[in-house]
């Protein structure tokens, strides 16, 4: 495997005839496998083109008050639980509790109920957590997987059922409880909420024919598992610089005052209003996806064609190569000298952004970018944005502004903690 650091490469490494490599036969989640590990580039398209659809922005912004309630309803409990109690909060899991609670609930049709109970639910985080170094080890080890693949032995060892007592397990009863009523519902002709799931069972295929109902659990866990942990470290980041960077928060403050006195944000603010009206939010959170980068895993294709030439050494057809948001971000040629640096300004000069979103790998890219961009920057932009409406945010020791951690191709960020202070207090 070619490892590979030079952005330029990167539209000749994920061209749209590239295949996945063997990397990706992963530990099963059922007998079906999802989009993410479909690792043929013709069989990827054919899914992309019936997958289009429920992921598409027109689809998502159906279903932004899902989130809304969602975000106001994290931003209550955590008044009730530490500002009403004056007492600091390890930010850290609560942006996990979040974003877990969102995409459950546009994945499955409700929330886990992580911010309502306040804390991690039959440990499920955990339990998930706990495999991220044994998922990197076997990913690594797929010529033994995909020798066991399919035999009884993978079934048993290597692929995920209702009836394990892991976290895993009990999120895969929790879906299969919510398809289950779902389906009833539509057998009763009831009209369903608007959901992933619900346009997953409204889909069709290229042939007409509804999506097979594994596939369609396959994709449903594919998003929680995918959206979560991922969009919360972005939070995560966001907030780590307004506690260690005084002129970032600063001038977030400053914008966020300009948009609401000019009237330009909805409580909690709008995907489009935060695109349009707060420019330097924006950037400072592709500055936090730049440089921490959420999914910092390798994502190895096979070269295809008449293979790819670094540097006058040709990679034939069929090689190996990978690289990593967290190598391409520190690329100095794409990014300057100041490329370890955090400088949301880079993504304000219009020409210079261009280029830099050409070649950004935070979602992934090419034609296997990655299908819930919109419902993780929806999140993204009302979470912290409304929190930083409402409140001060104020470290709680030097020692205890957050470390970057990255297990198993998965990145997140511990002990975070912070002072949350109403704004109108302050101003008092």
């Amino acid at each position: 495997m070619l490892l590979v650091q030079d952005s330029m490469k990167l539209p000749e490494m994920y061209n749209r005839q590239a295949d996945k490599s063997d990397y990706y036969i992963t530990p099963s989640f059922g007998p079906v496998e999802n989009i993410l590990v479909t690792r043929e580039h013709k069989h990827h398209t054919q899914l992309r083109k019936v997958m289009a659809g429920p992921y598409s922005y027109t689809n998502i912004k159906k279903m932004e008050p899902l989130v809304d309630a969602r975000v106001m309803q994290w931003l209550e409990r955590l008044k009730m639980e530490f500002v009403d109690k004056d007492m600091p909060v390890d930010f850290t899991p609560w942006t996990v509790f979040l974003a877990y609670d969102v995409i459950s609930e546009i994945g499955f049709g409700a929330p886990i109920g992580f911010v309502e109970a306040g804390c991690d639910q039959e440990n499920i985080i955990k339990h998930l957590h706990a495999g991220l170094r044994e998922k990197a080890i076997l990913n690594r080890l797929y010529p033994f997987l995909k020798l066991l693949k399919g035999t009884w032995l993978g079934r048993k060892y290597f692929e995920a059922g209702a009836s394990a007592s892991s976290g895993l397990g009990i999120l895969l009863k929790l879906r299969d409880r919510l398809l289950e009523r779902r389906l009833k519902d539509l057998e009763e002709g009831k009209e369903g909420r608007q959901d992933l799931l619900q346009t997953f069972l409204k889909t069709r295929t290229v042939d007409g024919k509804p999506l097979d109902i594994e596939y369609i659990k396959s994709e449903v866990l594919l998003v929680l598992l995918a959206g979560a942990d991922t969009t919360g470290t972005v939070m995560q980041g966001l907030i780590h610089q307004c506690i260690t960077r005084p002129d970032i928060y600063e001038r977030l403050r400053d914008e966020i005052k300009a948009a609401d006195k000019a009237g330009c944000l909805s409580t909690p603010p709008k995907y489009e209003e935060v695109s349009a009206h707060c420019p330097f939010y924006v950037a400072c959170v592709r500055e936090v996806m730049r440089l921490w980068p959420s999914s910092p895993a390798l994502f190895p294709r096979l070269v295809s064609g008449s293979g790819i030439d670094f540097e006058g050494k040709l990679a034939p057809a069929g090689v190996e190569v990978a690289s990593t948001p967290f190598l391409i971000h520190r690329d100095k040629n794409m990014y300057g000298e100041d490329a370890e640096e955090f400088v949301p300004e880079r993504w304000m000069e219009p020409e210079r952004c261009k280029k830099l979103l050409k070649y950004f790998f935070g979602f992934g890219y090419g034609a296997r970018v990655c299908l819930g961009k919109d419902i993780a920057q929806m999140e993204i932009y009302k979470g912290p944005m409304q929190l930083l409406r409402e409140y001060t945010i104020l470290p709680v020791g030097d020692d205890r502004v957050g470390t970057y951690t990255i297990a198993g191709g998965v990145a997140y960020w511990n002990n975070m903690f912070v002072k949350l202070v109403p704004n109108k207090k302050m101003a008092n």
